[in-house]
């Protein structure tokens, strides 16, 4: 008999290709190990009775281990005799041990017929106690039923009166709303919208009701009507305020033409306060406060409270960007009615009436619009205003500028300029900027001494020269005859009566004085002295008209700072850069830069007789910008004079031939001498700045001088970085390291500071590529600091490659491999970097 360590029964048969056979005996054993199994089951369900399915299924697990050796095995026949022979041993047992205890077996049968028949009868009582159970609880289930009912009922009862209840209090509301709309209480209004929005209609025992859904849709409709209403209001009050501007700004106008008359009266009193202005701060701090309210006051009174509402109402609707916008669009199209009602009474014919009243009307607006950006909060864009003010002030300009274009009445120009000054003096006390208007004011000003110099000096407007006596040696005419028709060349003066008439009218440096042998030729040309005595007539006359304008004086300067540079810049400085173009003779080029030169000195000269025929008072200085405007003409010509010689350098390189793919160095003997095309081109240079150019100041000499050797440096130096040629030698670099080394000599020779520095990247490229026993110390850091500091990385670069382009050419052969590798080496280190 098995031991209880077998119930897992057989392995699983290993899976193989060859089928297992059992023998008789083996199979008899799982056959016996089997109903081992049974009585040990049948043992333990006698034991617990109350095992389930699920422990019968776990006694039926040692039997599949036993199927799955018959299945493998293909004996199933001989399992199936095997398991009939081992059933009839069993029933022949069974037949035994029943014959023996026949009597016994049948007394439990008779006992266990018995314990049935109870419980049978057991189970018949039960029932009908279960009966007798359910028809005496079936009244008291129909009673609970009842109350159950009931209590429904009731329930359903206390949530209809709290909905009528709620919808009492919602219906409340909306009629508060409605009356507070009609009390123009809006802010109110809107706050006892939201919380019947956002409280009473949120009540869950609305929320399924179609009265609720139609008074959550109706509260936007009454927000924005009572938007509208506010919006109407603020309509309505910008009528009006547009209506009261005039009356507004004339008040304004009074009372700052009183503050003028009074301030005007104490520097009477005071001289020390000649200089104080209106709006000052010494005017500010000395002057009496005269309470005035431009805004409330006998005359006019503006209330702003539809405005605050209106923009409160927006602001709690958070459609303030809104209102803005609509404002903003209104107030310009007020503006633009403005000018165009007012403006229309200036045209065609200017009168100082009309221009008082669109000046009143401006003002006023203003006004209003300074008080809003004061007291709301951000509420209108500065900028927006100042935009506007500036499209309003150069409306003004304009429509001055239009009216007084042929006045020829001068009562008319101080009359407007009064009004134009006490126009920009009261609304400068708001904060608004008033530069456009002081332009106009000196525009009006520079008018009104044009209509006098029109009116006492003709002969100044045709740029006759009258005051000069006759004998002037050198022609009348007008200032753009004056540059266009020169023929630069040197004046020239036969007497010392015509030099004196030359120096009287014209600004010379310290040295200017040029002897005394006649006839005598000038440094300068006719331009010069003509152009001065046109300034000198324009200035003296000019200042005769200045006086009395002292309250803008430092204005007044700039009005005749800007004619003066207007004068100098356009038509003299300008003329001879145009003219620049149409010149390529060196000398005259030259006379042009003296012309130049002296120009400058009359403009520093000038600047000091302008401050010395203004009133004392005035002080300060004065800067023409003509200066620097000559300082650029003096550039260009130094410049035209340079691309001319450099023409000529151009033409002789034409000539230049080297021996790019050479194999043999320069011969030793040689070694000291250049190109001969290189000495011609250089004695050229030096020819032209000894002779031709004699008569320029060292400055533009070594200007030029410097920019016809650079040019040479920079045609040379376009041997190695351009793409011709492609290759060149070891040996085709020393011909032309030793023009370079010639060129180097020769600055050094000139012993002029301005023009060592000229080839000093050039030469240094050269000594790297042709006297530098290992080319890659230009990698080394302290080397290139010291010896080869000026050469830039993409010349050596373009150098290398044309040096290996002839390495690998047929005619490279005979390279030493020390150098080539250097080359490479070098090649590869400069390609890493940038």
């Amino acid at each position: 008999m098995a031991t209880h360590s077998d119930h897992r029964g057989p392995p699983p048969a290993p899976r193989s290709s060859r089928r297992l056979k059992f023998s008789q005996s083996e199979i008899q054993s799982q056959l016996q190990q089997l109903f081992l199994f049974s009585s040990i089951a049948s043992s333990t369900t006698t034991a617990g009775a109350g095992r389930g399915p699920a422990a019968a299924a776990a006694d039926l697990e040692p039997l599949a281990p036993i199927l799955v050796n018959i299945y493998r095995s293909k004996q199933q026949d001989a399992y199936l005799a095997a398991l009939q022979d081992f059933v009839a041993q069993k029933e022949r047992e069974i037949q035994l041990v029943c014959a023996d205890n026949y009597h016994d077996f049948v007394a439990s049968v008779s006992a266990l017929l018995r314990v049935r028949q109870g419980t049978v009868s057991l189970k018949h009582r039960v029932v009908e106690l279960n009966d007798d159970v359910q028809k005496s609880g079936a009244g008291l289930a129909e009673k609970k039923k009842a109350l159950l009912d009931a209590r429904r009922v009731g329930q359903n009862i206390d949530e209809t009166i709290d909905t009528l209840q709620a919808c009492l209090r919602v219906l409340d509301v909306a009629t508060k709303v409605q009356d507070l709309i009609h009390k123009a209480k809006y802010f109110s209004a809107l706050r006892q919208l939201d919380d019947l929005q956002s409280t009473h209609l949120h009540n869950p025992l609305l929320v399924h009701y179609p009265f609720a859904a139609q008074m959550a849709l109706s509260i936007p409709d009454l927000r924005h009507s009572i938007r509208d209403l506010v919006t109407g209001h603020l309509k309505a009050w910008m009528f009006e305020a547009r209506e009261a501007s005039r009356a507004v700004g004339k008040g304004a106008l009074d009372a700052m033409e009183q503050r003028g008359r009074r301030w005007a009266s104490k520097k009477r009193r005071e001289v020390n306060l000649a200089v104080a202005k209106i709006n000052g701060p010494i005017e500010l701090s000395m002057s009496e406060r005269h309470e005035y309210n431009v805004l409330d006051n006998e005359t006019v009174k503006i209330d702003f409270k539809p405005l605050y509402t209106c923009i409160h109402i927006y602001d709690t609707l958070d459609a303030r960007e809104e209102l803005q916008l609509s404002y903003q669009a209104d107030r310009r199209a007020q503006a633009g009615l403005l000018l165009s009602s007012t403006s229309s009474s200036l045209h065609p014919s200017f009168s100082l009436s009309a221009l008082s009243t669109l000046l009143e009307d401006i003002v006023g607006f203003f006004l209003i619009e300074s008080h809003v950006l004061r007291t709301t909060d951000s509420f209108r864009s500065e900028q927006d205003v100042e935009d506007l003010w500036d499209e309003m002030c150069d409306r003004v300009v304009e429509i001055v500028d239009q009216g007084l274009a042929a006045c020829q009445e001068a009562e008319v120009f101080l009359g407007t300029k009064f009004k134009i000054l006490t126009f920009v003096q009261t609304l400068e006390g708001y904060g608004y900027s008033v530069s456009h208007l002081n332009n106009l004011l000196l525009t009006l000003f520079e008018r009104y001494s044009q209509l006098l110099q029109r009116t006492f000096s003709a002969d100044f407007e045709k740029a006759s020269f009258s005051p000069l006596p006759p004998s002037l040696p050198f022609p009348s005419s007008p200032e753009l005859g004056i540059v266009v028709d020169d023929d630069h060349q040197p004046m020239v003066v036969n007497d010392a009566d015509e030099f004196d008439k030359v120096v009287s009218v014209t600004w010379l440096p310290p040295s200017g004085e040029c002897g005394s042998r006649f006839p005598l030729a000038l440094p300068f040309s006719q331009t010069y002295p003509l152009c001065c005595v046109d300034i000198r007539s324009f200035t003296e006359q000019y200042y005769q008209f200045a006086e009395g304008f002292a309250e803008h004086h430092r204005d007044i300067d700039d009005v005749l700072r800007k004619a003066l540079d207007n004068l100098l810049i356009k038509q003299v400085s300008e003329n001879i850069q145009r003219r620049l173009n149409m010149i390529s003779n060196l000398s005259q080029l030259a006379q042009i830069v003296v012309n130049v030169l002296f120009f400058q000195t009359a403009c520093s000269d000038l600047e000091t007789l302008l401050v010395t025929l203004r009133a004392t008072q005035r002080g300060g200085t004065i800067h023409l910008d003509s200066l620097a405007s000559f300082q650029q003409t003096l550039k260009q010509t130094q410049d035209r004079m340079v691309a001319q010689i450099a023409q000529k350098i151009d033409n002789f390189f034409e000539e230049a031939q080297y021996p790019w793919a050479t194999s043999q160095a320069p011969p030793a003997h040689l070694a000291d001498d250049a190109s001969p095309y290189l000495q011609d081109m250089v004695d050229y240079v030096s020819t032209v700045m000894v002779s031709v150019l004699i008569q320029l100041p060292d400055f533009a000499k070594d200007y030029v001088y410097r920019g016809a050797l650079a040019h040479i440096a920079k045609i040379l130096q376009s041997y190695i970085t351009d793409r011709e040629p492609r290759q060149i030698s070891d040996a085709g670099m020393m011909y032309l390291a030793r023009d370079v080394r010639w060129l180097v000599a020769h600055v050094r020779n000139l012993q002029n500071e301005q023009l060592n520095d000229v080839f000093a990247e050039l030469n240094q490229l050269m000594t790297l590529l042709t006297a530098t026993p290992n080319i890659t110390d230009f990698l080394d850091t302290s080397a290139r600091s010291t010896r080869f500091s000026r050469i830039r990385v993409p010349a050596v670069k373009a150098a290398l490659v044309k040096l290996m382009n002839h390495y690998n050419s047929p005619q490279g052969n005979l390279v030493g491999h020390r150098r080539r590798m250097q080359v490479e080496d070098l090649q590869r280190a400069l390609a890493l970097t940038r």
